[in-house]
């Protein structure tokens, strides 16, 4: 038994697949290791596949002037790829970088969107994925917008297992929350004191 999620328990977490359709899938994916702080995806690049996270964090990041933005954390369970690149074909707007040693199953462009030409029930899988990344995204934009450091701090962790943020390294906590470091050490001790 392997020591991460199986292609097939990846793609029931957000809809079910029928396992004909999904050992297709099995078939054309490769199963592939990214070390600690490597690219999935690499900002201002073509990304050209979708990654199914079998074990291990990675972030969303946006760089700009030496300075980058932690937009989202992913793990075992998620699907991740630049949606840009997936839609028009051009350079991707954001990266994502490995957190920590990561295996994922990988699937080029043109094999899943042959797949989801051939099958309905991907397709709504499909849909699942992108309303589920739109929540994500949503979600995000009412922690930053809405209250003090301490409020968004407590919505991050409502939203993420403890062993998760545990493996984030603080400066990248920071960053999503929009924050500096300094203010979230304030508020995680303070935090822990209540």
């Amino acid at each position: 038994m392997p020591d991460f999620m199986p292609l097939h328990e990846i793609l029931k977490v957000v809809h079910p697949v029928p396992e004909s359709i999904t050992g297709q899938l099995e078939r054309i994916a490769t199963l592939k290791r990214y070390p600690r702080r490597s690219r999935l995806v690499t900002q201002d690049t073509r990304c050209d596949a979708v990654f199914f996270i079998a074990d291990g964090l990675c972030r969303g990041l946006y760089e700009k002037e030496d300075k980058e933005d932690t937009r989202w954390f992913a793990s075992a369970g998620d699907v991740v790829t630049s949606i840009t690149s997936w839609r028009t074909g051009g350079p991707a707007i954001f990266s994502i970088e490995a957190i920590t040693e990561m295996t994922v199953y990988e699937i080029s462009f043109e094999d899943m969107k042959a797949m989801l030409g051939e099958h309905i029930e991907l397709r709504d899988w499909e849909v699942k994925v992108l309303i589920e990344q739109l929540y994500v995204l949503e979600k995000r934009y009412v922690i930053l917008g809405t209250g003090d450091a301490r409020s968004r701090y407590e919505a991050l962790l409502n939203g993420r297992p403890q062993e998760i943020l545990n493996a984030i390294p603080l400066k990248y906590i920071a960053q999503y929350l929009n924050i500096t470091q300094e203010t979230l050490s304030r508020v995680r001790k303070a935090y822990g004191k209540s």
